[in-house]
Formats: structure tokens, sequence, C-alpha cells
């Protein structure tokens, strides 16, 4: 709390200096106080208001500019770090894949389902509940290569769409090792999301639930190469899944808005 109150302090103060000293430069309130004999006739008013006006330019950039500079580079710099770790918190969870299912590799795109959270589409569901809820992609570097799936969306309520769709109207982990097969007739595809999906053989699909168990996203795992899942590794694929979504949510929660 008392480190919240110093921010707001030193933003109201850094904020006020230079303006004041802008206002003192172009105010004629110096000329003024002359006239009543408060400033001294020696003193070179215009002088003075052009340095406060200067002096307020300087303060500008020391007190303003300068900290919005460093913060940009503070946040760019948080934001390689992020990267790199997602990067290799994917590549063990590959390796733990492969593992599991006795590959050299997996090669698994990892992408995130949210839903479509417009204005417009927020004001339509508003007005009528009835209105369809599309659940829409995000590849975001260091997870996913977009790909055929850019603009992808699945409608899952009331109707369901893909392996995304069911999902969401079932709250589990859900999977198809056999797209190749089931794409095109098993999941109410129009031929838009049949075309976007066409290369993919493999896909497991982990929702992401809120305290109050309704489903915030939906994190798709895909693969252009086929892949068994099997009684024996389904578990341990499973819980391994699980689990990184789980640990995805917590470190980057903006990567699900």
């Amino acid at each position: 709390m008392k480190k919240l109150r110093t921010i707001w302090i030193q933003g109201i103060v850094f904020s006020l200096f230079p303006a004041l000293c802008a206002w003192l430069g172009q105010s004629d309130v110096l000329g003024q106080l002359q006239e009543k004999q408060y400033i001294g006739a020696e003193i070179p008013v215009a002088l003075v208001k052009e340095c406060f006006a200067l002096l307020g330019v300087i303060l500008t950039f020391l007190l303003l500019t300068c900290p919005l500079i460093v913060a940009q580079l503070n946040e760019r710099k948080y934001h390689l770090q992020r990267d790199r770790l997602i990067k290799n918190n994917k590549e063990i969870l590959l390796k733990v894949l492969s593992n599991i299912l006795h590959r050299e590799r997996c090669d698994i795109d990892i992408r995130i389902f949210v839903p479509q959270n417009d204005i417009i589409h927020r004001v339509v569901r508003k007005i009528d509940k009835k209105q369809p809820l599309y659940f829409v992609i995000k590849n975001l570097e260091g997870l996913a290569e977009p790909g055929l799936t850019s603009d992808l969306k699945f409608e899952v309520y009331p109707g369901q769409q893909g392996l995304v769709g069911r999902c969401y109207q079932r709250h589990e982990i859900l999977y198809d090792d056999d797209l190749e097969r089931s794409n095109e007739t098993e999941y109410n595809l129009n031929t838009y999301q049949i075309n976007k999906t066409s290369d993919l053989r493999f896909i497991l699909v982990c929702p992401i639930l809120g305290f109050d168990g309704s489903i915030k996203a939906i994190v798709a795992f895909d693969s252009k190469t086929k892949m068994k899942v099997t009684e024996d590794n389904k578990k341990n694929l499973t819980n391994a899944v699980l689990n990184y979504t789980q640990e995805l949510y917590e470190l980057v929660p903006e990567f699900f808005k």
C-alpha cells in the first residue's frame, strides 16, 4: 500500500512541475505580480518567462519522457525473457511427450482458443443469449506456427464444431489420433474449417476452467504427423498436457484473454 501511495505521489509531482513551469512561461501572471509590486521592477519578466518555458520542456523530458522510454525498454526485456521461457518450456514438454509416445521427436503446435469477445459479439450475446458463442484461435510466437489455421474459429455453444466445440461442452480433455479419417465427417465442420485443418493428423484439446467451473479458454495440441494414443500411454499423456496447460495459464494469463 505504501509503495502504491508513493507511485501516486511521484506521478502527480512529476506531472505538476513541468505543467507549472509551462504555465508560468506562457501566462502573464509574472507581469501582473510585477505591476502589483510583488516582484521587483528590476526583474526581467520576459527573460524569466522564457526560462520557465525552457525548464518546462527539460522537466517534461526528464520526468515524463525518460521514465516512459525506460519503462518501454524494460517491458521489451520482459517480453523477450518471457518468450524465451515459453519456448524452453515447450521444448521440455515435447521431450516428455516424445518419451511417452515412444517417438524420436514430436512436432506439435500449441494453439489457444478464446471466446470471441469483440464489442459486436458482446452486445449481440447480451441482447440474445441464444446467439452462437465462438472460440477463436490465437497462434502465439514460440508456441505455434500459424500454417493454414489463421483466423480459424469454432462454434462451441449452442452447437459444437470441431474437437474444440466438443471439449467446451464436455469440460474434459479430448483427443483424436486419426484426423485424416474423421476430420471431414465427425465434427460438424464447414468447408472453410475443413480446408484450414486438412493437413492435421493429430489433435488433443485441454480446457482451462475458471473458479466457477466455466471454460475460459481451450488449449489445442496438434500435429501434422500421425501419433497413436493407447491405453498404456493415455494417462501419462493427458497428465503431462494438463500440467503444462495449467502452468502456462498461470505464467502468462494475458495469453488467454
